[in-house]
């Protein structure tokens, strides 16, 4: 049997085609997809038309944020049964149905909307966030209100964060930050001075800058004036998704040195360990201490993935997130 997928047909160009429906192995779940979220990691391929797959010739299906229903089940799965709401770490999921190991699934909560379920962005946050080390008190300047910052942002509050910076270079972007919690927001033009430390005469001055700066940008100038920003032996958490340019950045090594900077790559790559951080962080959504629904600001059709990643790329009145419906 076939079903409807958004496939990639060329650089910035999605189309509807009919493929196969998955089949599953005995240790994996078939999902009817209700929603996925659209993840900024795949907008640098799909501008680029995903070529090192078209090479092989293949119409790649992109999407890995889904919430869905479970529609059949393998003879070795555990724990799961038909008709259970899912998310997980779950593949090709522009489509009406996607498959999983279900060891990568998790039951999503009743009374949670599907749109603020959507667990691997959610998981990326927590185990980001765990793996920053904030102490309570600590001042935490936050450099990108984008979906990571802003979730960020929340995260560090749960944390014991004493005060929250935000920088962004789009004012309706502060005023998302100022919403999800944020006690002071700046442009970088802005940023007062005692935010930056890049000098040795700083510290004799008494600048101190932020105990913990979180680079939530994926941009060279993000991840620069994170680094100015964090204290002499703070901590710099590098949070945002670094494409283009071959992912190469400059850094100042040497005022890093100087300032003995801690430096924290907050991405998570063990199954495992997101599967814990989503359970968790679906709990803290379920108990009203994170706000992932205000978050997701815009929806498109499985017609419209196109629209969503251009939306991603112009930022549209109110835009933090979109996720796609699958009807």
């Amino acid at each position: 049997m076939n079903m409807k997928a958004s496939v990639i047909a060329g650089p910035q160009k999605s189309e509807i085609a009919e493929v196969p429906i998955p089949v599953i192995g005995d240790e994996e779940v078939l999902i009817r997809v209700i929603v996925c979220g659209v993840c900024a990691s795949e907008l640098h391929p799909w501008t680029a038309g995903a070529g090192w797959l078209e090479a092989s010739g293949q119409q790649p299906i992109f999407g890995h944020e889904p919430v869905g229903v479970i529609e059949s089940v393998g003879s070795r799965v555990y724990g799961f049964s038909v008709g259970d709401r899912v998310t997980g770490l779950i593949q090709n999921a522009f489509a009406q149905y996607a498959k999983a190991d279900y060891r990568n699934i998790v039951k999503v909560p009743d009374g949670l909307e599907d749109i603020e379920a959507i667990g691997e962005p959610l998981s990326c946050l927590m185990s980001g966030a765990d793996r920053t080390p904030v102490s309570l008190g600590d001042s935490v300047g936050i450099v990108g209100a984008g979906f990571m910052g802003l979730g960020f942002l929340q995260l560090m509050r749960l944390k014991g964060a004493g005060r929250l910076i935000a920088v962004d270079m789009r004012e309706e972007s502060l005023q998302h930050a100022r919403k999800f919690g944020a006690d002071e927001i700046y442009t970088p033009q802005n940023l007062p001075a005692s935010y930056k430390i890049t000098e040795w005469s700083h510290m004799e001055q008494g600048i101190k800058g932020v105990d913990i700066a979180v680079e939530a940008t994926g941009s060279q100038g993000g991840l620069q004036l994170a680094g100015d920003m964090t204290a002499v032996h703070g901590a710099l958490s590098v949070v945002g998704y670094h494409q283009g340019n071959d992912g190469v950045r400059s850094v100042n090594m040497e005022l890093w040195n100087w300032k003995a900077i801690s430096v924290i790559n907050a991405h998570e790559r063990r199954a495992h360990v997101h599967m814990k951080q989503m359970e968790a962080g679906l709990k803290l959504i379920q108990n009203g201490l994170f706000n992932m629904k205000d978050m997701v600001t815009h929806v498109y059709g499985l017609d419209e993935v196109d629209k969503a990643y251009e939306s991603m790329k112009s930022k549209p009145s109110g835009f933090i997130k979109a996720v796609i419906k699958i009807d």
